[in-house]
């Protein structure tokens, strides 16, 4: 994220983020790690912590800029279409939607890459199955990523407070590739799609912002795919 956005977000960060006393009393007894507890001061205190789920909390034609990364494909594939619509409805006419998901034909090819390896005789089966979790692998699995790193107890408590992945959103529902994207943004009203990178946009001086690289800094791999789009005047 980035302070000069307004920021919207429904994890556990946001709820923390507004009561910044009890997250300094779980860091001291352990269960906040040291990696989340640096993470959470990192986080826009004015953030907005809102299910986006709900529609998008705002008037219409407020912003000249939506953004939504790594966040479509964990919604239902009946419930996006829906979102969209938000995202244009928020936006001034000329306004641009820009929204990065993870890239199926991406994933694909590196599973069929793997695959013709196995029959070559040029691949071994951990690298293989890797290549199949990559592709799949966040449809189906039952525990948060970030809580298989707690400590057992740790990992109970998350457990019984927040649910499964099912119930707080981090199974991937869809995955797109750039026809099924962009046949989903025309759907809702946009028009002239472009390509970017993760510091190419049609926004001045978007590599400013940081907000498609690592925390390390570090520029995302081409496993994502950044579409923008415009909204008509």
């Amino acid at each position: 994220m980035h302070n000069d956005w307004n920021n919207v977000d429904f994890n556990p960060y946001t709820w923390m983020v507004l009561h910044p006393r009890l997250a300094a009393v779980l860091k001291r007894v352990g269960v906040l790690s040291n990696k989340r507890y640096e993470r959470l001061k990192r986080t826009d205190p004015r953030i907005i912590r809102w299910d986006l789920r709900r529609g998008i909390p705002f008037p219409d034609e407020s912003f000249d800029m939506a953004y939504h990364s790594h966040f479509l494909e964990h919604l239902p594939k009946p419930l996006a279409p829906v979102f969209l619509k938000e995202c244009h409805r928020v936006l001034k006419p000329d306004g641009t939607l820009r929204v990065v998901v993870p890239d199926l034909r991406y994933w694909a090819a590196r599973y069929l890459e793997s695959f013709d390896d196995m029959q070559d005789g040029k691949s071994h089966l951990e690298r293989h199955g890797k290549a199949i979790d990559n592709l799949i692998g966040q449809m189906v699995h039952e525990e948060h990523s970030s809580t298989r790193e707690q400590r057992p107890a740790i990992r109970w408590i998350e457990r019984l407070i927040r649910g499964g992945t099912d119930r707080t959103g981090e199974l991937h529902r869809w995955m797109y590739d750039v026809f099924t994207l962009r046949d989903a943004l025309e759907k809702a009203g946009f028009f002239n799609f472009r390509e970017q990178t993760a510091t190419s946009s049609r926004w001045p001086d978007w590599p400013a912002f940081g907000l498609d690289t690592d925390e390390d800094g570090a520029v995302r791999k081409p496993e994502s795919l950044f579409t923008e789009a415009e909204k008509r005047s």
